[in-house]
């Protein structure tokens, strides 16, 4: 079999290649009419991960290196797709009973909307370019108009999806602490109370701290101390007015002083008279009658400031007495209150903290409840779909009539040259070629 035996063939059953080659072109222009148009929208979306730093210590953790921003950019690109954000569509626009996404009569309730999410599924696509934060969203319609309808949908509710799942998420742990801070709340103001009741049962004041306590004790020994001087003094004085010591400082009187100096002028004045008059002259007489009066009177306030010193001795006994039980008793008040304070300061110090742990859990958990009404996302469309000028599938009709007619003529010469070799296949063979077997 040769090339020009094959031209042959073609050329004979010319008529042939040509029939088939039409019947692809018509089929070509009749697939270009009958088969439904797809119109592809597409939307362009900046998935940057590092969202607005509005809190000095946000309850979201942000990815710091390269691959892990692209990791989280790629998690969100599945969410574009997924069931949620699908399911939001099919809600918003009312899927569930449209007939081009849910066959009539085939399902209802949950099934249909099922149903509905699945076909919205086979429309809608997400792909990223490498090394880019930026992800395409495309869907497809049977006009131009649906498809833009369909694209914006899907990005208005990707968005909504994740600004709900952030507030959600901020909402639950917000739920959390203040759960949290109830019993912290109420842990906080046991531990109070048990320091007021200690407070209360032990007679601690507000100011009863150990420092108070030893200033306390530090200035009843200083009495106990100055107390024990002014009776050695009273005793001294004492000692020395029994003994007859005739000091000033003993006898600390200034009518003694005055009669004793009276008495040495009164005695010189008898000593000189007997010397000079006898000793019955009158005036002698009236010399020793004065002289033994002032005698009396001096012996009469000695007595009397002998007992100004013994009630003086008496008083600063029964002072410094005083004083040591005081400070006998003081010092053992020290160390019970020193007990007692170290068991006090164990339940500030208890109290302390769960005041402090409380104030944390409620600023923060202020701050959590703030964080879910603030939307923090840097996520921007900075391409909004579109109506396509043409459509996507299936291709033009001009492209169908051509691969029509090509795949025609083409099929066409094939049967050309098959029912060719056909033909000599059948054909009786010569009696020469026999006779010479």
């Amino acid at each position: 079999m040769t090339p020009l035996l094959v031209l042959g063939w073609i050329r004979r059953y010319w008529f042939i290649a040509l029939g088939v080659a039409f019947l692809g072109t018509v089929a070509g222009l009749a697939a270009a009419i009958l088969i439904p148009p797809r119109y592809t929208s597409s939307s362009d979306i900046l998935l940057d991960p590092n969202d607005l730093h509005l809190l000095e210590d946000d309850i979201y953790s942000r990815a710091a290196t390269g691959e892990s921003q692209i990791i989280e950019v790629e998690s969100r690109m599945r969410i574009l797709t997924s069931a949620s954000v699908l399911g939001r569509v099919v809600d918003t626009l009312g899927l569930a009973s449209d007939p081009e996404f849910v066959e009539p009569g085939a399902a209802v309730g949950a099934d249909a909307r099922i149903a509905a999410l699945r076909a919205l599924g086979d429309r809608v696509k997400a792909s990223r370019e490498e090394r880019s934060y930026i992800v395409t969203a495309s869907a497809w319609g049977h006009t131009p108009e649906q498809s833009v309808i369909l694209t914006d949908a899907v990005v208005n509710a990707f968005l909504a999806e994740l600004a709900g799942a952030d507030a959600q998420g901020a909402s639950a742990a917000s739920a959390e602490l203040n759960q949290r801070l109830l019993e912290l709340g109420n842990e906080a103001a046991k531990a109070e109370t048990a320091v007021v009741d200690y407070r209360r049962q032990h007679g601690l004041s507000l100011a009863s701290n150990d420092q108070l306590s030893t200033q306390s004790a530090v200035e009843i020994n200083v009495q106990v101390d100055r107390a024990r001087q002014v009776l050695i003094d009273a005793e001294a004085r004492y000692a020395a007015l029994v003994s007859g010591q005739t000091g000033s400082d003993a006898q600390g009187s200034t009518t003694l002083s005055e009669l004793r100096a009276e008495y040495a002028v009164a005695r010189q004045k008898v000593e000189s008279l007997s010397a000079t008059l006898g000793s019955r002259h009158p005036t002698l007489s009236a010399a020793a009658a004065e002289l033994a009066a002032l005698q009396n009177e001096i012996d009469n306030e000695l007595g009397r400031v002998v007992e100004v010193a013994q009630n003086d001795l008496q008083r600063a006994r029964d002072v410094f007495d005083q004083l040591k039980n005081v400070a006998a008793a003081q010092s053992t008040d020290v160390f019970t209150d020193e007990t007692a304070q170290l068991e006090l300061r164990q339940l500030e110090r208890t109290a302390t903290s769960a005041v402090a742990i409380y104030e944390t859990y409620l600023t923060r958990a202020r701050q959590t409840g703030e964080r879910s009404q603030l939307n923090t996302s840097t996520i921007r469309v900075i391409s909004p779909a579109f109506p396509p000028l043409v459509r996507s599938y299936p291709p033009r009709t001009v492209l169908l009539v051509a691969g029509g007619l090509f795949a025609g003529l083409a099929l066409g010469l094939v049967l050309a040259a098959g029912l060719g070799l056909l033909g000599m296949l059948m054909r009786p063979l010569p009696k020469v070629a026999i006779q010479r077997r």
